[in-house]
């Protein structure tokens, strides 16, 4: 799969075998007489949807591996898919919804500056999906040497994946060479051009067209686009619960990280930052607190003006507050007694005072963020990271001894006490009076004994991989991993709607800006354990010279899953539960998580057309159309 094509192969992958009777390739966007040699023969133009990923080299999909999953998309999907009819794209979005394509330019000999346009649809009477509605992005390519540790089964193989999204300005042309000068890949023959559309609010139903240009010296093609938008919206709020744990935005300058929180609002994910600290002086048993700095940090999120047109947001949830906010509380680790905040415990073992000082800070917590109505709509989480995933009873009396301090300051239902980790029944028997949110390790997730915990009122999270493989999976935290399918991003919504519980991954900026030159960004135990693109969604766009993050495709994935999930909110608030949970069910056929899970790879379909005719489906039943969907 990683190596390149002669001519014959990459005339017969582009159904260009046989001459059609005017004499020109069948399907190729012919470069007109005098192009030189460089462009001595042609580029193919075609387009395909958001659930798979095109090699450079072959312009084969990277998912096109029947041998791994029988049901992968194979055949001639250059020619036509579900979107594309082999001349024009058709679509379909809600209001509030960014739906998204790939053009994908194909070209058997070298070719420079070609440059691929696209900057508005019209609509009915007159209306205009334009400017940042409309984005364009050059995907951007890692190598991938080797499966990620544990997945020697599921891996779609070594070779060069599109993953960063570099945008262009609104109104601006993707413009590139082939070869690309960027990645260096000496067998490339096919770029990739992402496309976003927005659709915002307001937006006139209806149907909008308009006209993807792509040009090259001495050619040029025009591909139409159809959209059609429904006469509904998705909603601004988010209602799959759940974050992403974070550990880098804290340290970065505060109007940069505000990037990232924006970049996460437009699709839908709630970072899980650890640890916000104002500044803290303690005198005994009085606690003084500097909120001057904190709050100059959080206060845009807390009251939503990080999401305003005002800072530069544009999307879904304008002017809404974060979801959620972590609190600062910690408790010692073994030794590591520094991580622990608002004070470690005394050696000889906790004293009143050392009481009083959680009690106090937790206090005062409660009473700063009240005084705020904007701050008072924020959930807040206590998560004790000394204490994460610790199987033993001590640590289970020191959840229980914090979580009254904590609710002895802040009251009981103030906040959600957390805990993370793949407990017994057992030890959840005696935790959950006063565990609020458990996040369970995939791999340890049974649906029964959540949904017990949860009718006794602890709100239950999965944290961990889609897929086991095997075992060893087990010590993964993330959705992340860029030599599997999408399914793995895309399914974390469509999980979370089939299990009514959250989600939490591990990290979206885990080794940033290596990862641009590097799909290995986490290795381990002397380079067995090694991930490609373990716990990275968004790039560091300075490695590149960029100011911005830069969203990845794995990053789009993980949103279309979440808008999916959003269809299934609604169907379920106009009264038709039933039917989304028989369409989720559809897909997701066996359950994902759980010990049965361990070497299961078939638990929902493997073709991304089948998840997105599903979704096409949901809107249509929205839009008042369809019949009941059959179990």
């Amino acid at each position: 799969m990683g190596s390149a094509i002669g001519r014959r192969e990459f005339l017969r992958l582009m159904g260009a075998g046989t001459l059609a009777a005017s004499g020109s390739l069948l399907g190729l966007a012919t470069a007109q007489e005098g192009d030189g040699e460089q462009m001595g023969d042609s580029l193919h133009i075609w387009v395909t949807n958001d659930g798979v990923r095109v090699n450079p080299e072959t312009a084969r999909y990277f998912e096109d591996r029947p041998d791994i999953q029988p049901d992968y998309p194979t055949g001639a999907y250059q020619q036509h898919n579900l979107i594309w009819d082999g001349s024009r794209v058709t679509l379909h979005a809600a209001r509030n919804e960014f739906v998204s394509f790939q053009v994908v330019v194909s070209s058997l000999e070298p070719a420079s500056d070609v440059r691929v346009a696209f900057d508005h649809l019209l609509g009915p009477s007159g209306a205009k999906l334009d400017g940042r509605s409309v984005a364009l992005f050059r995907a951007w390519y890692v190598k991938v040497k080797r499966p990620s540790y544990g997945y020697a089964k599921s891996s779609l193989g070594a070779g060069w994946y599109p993953d960063a999204l570099v945008p262009v300005a609104p109104g601006e042309p993707v413009v590139f060479g082939l070869p690309g000068a960027e990645n260096g890949i000496p067998g490339q023959r096919n770029q990739t051009v992402w496309v976003d559309l927005y659709v915002p609010h307001g937006t006139p139903s209806g149907d909008y067209r308009g006209l993807i240009t792509v040009s090259w010296p001495g050619g040029r093609r025009e591909v139409p686009v159809e959209l059609a938008v429904w006469g509904f919206a998705l909603p601004d709020e988010i209602h799959c619960r759940g974050d992403i744990y974070n550990n880098s935005l804290a340290g970065m300058r505060p109007e940069l990280e505000m990037r990232y929180y924006q970049l996460a609002r437009q699709h839908r994910f709630q970072p899980g930052v650890v640890y916000y600290r104002p500044k803290l002086r303690t005198d005994g048993a009085q606690v003084r607190i500097d909120w001057s700095d904190y709050d100059g940090r959080l206060r845009r999120c807390l009251d939503g003006s990080a999401f305003t047109g005002g800072q530069g947001y544009w999307g879904p949830g304008a002017g809404l507050p974060v979801d959620h906010l972590i609190l600062p509380f910690d408790c010692e680790r073994g030794s590591n007694r520094g991580r622990a905040w608002p004070a470690p415990q005394p050696e000889g073992g906790p004293t009143r005072e050392f009481e009083q000082v959680w009690v106090e800070t937790a206090r005062q917590f409660r009473e700063h963020f009240d005084a705020d109505p904007h701050w008072r709509r924020v959930g807040k989480i206590v998560f004790l990271d000394g204490l994460d995933e610790s199987y033993n009873q001590a640590a289970y009396d020191k959840m229980v001894y914090y979580c009254k301090l904590l609710r002895e300051g802040m009251g009981e239902h103030w906040f959600l006490n957390r805990i993370d980790g793949g407990y017994s029944r057992e030890a959840m028997g005696q935790l959950s009076p006063y565990v609020d949110l458990w996040v369970c390790h995939t791999v340890d997730f049974d649906a029964e004994k959540v949904r017990y915990f949860r009718e006794r009122g602890t709100e239950a999270w999965f944290y961990g991989p889609m897929i086991y493989e095997e075992q060893a999976n087990a010590g993964c935290g993330s959705n992340t991993f860029l030599d599997l399918d999408l399914f793995t991003c895309r399914g974390v919504g469509w999980a979370a709607w089939k299990h009514r519980c959250g989600y939490c991954e591990w990290e979206f900026d885990w080794n940033a800006d290596a990862a641009w030159h590097e799909a290995e960004n986490y290795k381990a135990d002397g380079d067995r354990v090694s991930y490609n693109g373990s716990g990275l969604l968004i790039y560091r766009g300075e490695a590149i010279g960029r100011s911005e993050p830069i969203p990845s495709i794995r990053l789009k994935a993980h949103r279309r899953g979440f808008q999916d999930y959003e269809y299934f909110w609604l169907l379920r608030e106009a009264g038709r539960e039933a039917e989304a949970d028989a369409l989720v069910d559809s897909v997701i056929h066996a359950e994902p998580f759980g010990a049965s899970s361990v070497g299961n790879r078939r638990i929902w379909r493997n073709d991304p057309e089948e998840w997105e005719r599903i979704r096409l489906r949901a809107g249509s039943l929205l839009s008042g159309g369809g019949a009941p969907v059959a179990n």
